[in-house]
């Protein structure tokens, strides 16, 4: 008895493997800078936690009086 998931998962671990030659490090090179253009592209981390949104307002509301 064959499990079909898992013979999908090990289809997909041959094909990468193959793509990166069997190499751990070309596949963690590739990953290392994937994740780092997509973070910069799309996700930034944040380096600071959030502020809150209730002081901007305040500062909204205090442009608008004047």
């Amino acid at each position: 008895m064959k499990d079909t998931i898992v013979q999908e998962v090990r289809d997909a671990r041959a094909a990468v493997a193959a793509d990166f030659d069997c190499d751990l490090g070309k596949f963690f090179a590739w990953a290392k800078a994937h994740t780092a253009a997509e973070r910069k592209a799309k996700h930034p981390l944040a380096t600071q936690p959030a502020t809150p949104t209730k002081p901007a307002r305040r500062k909204a509301a205090k442009a608008e009086v004047k």
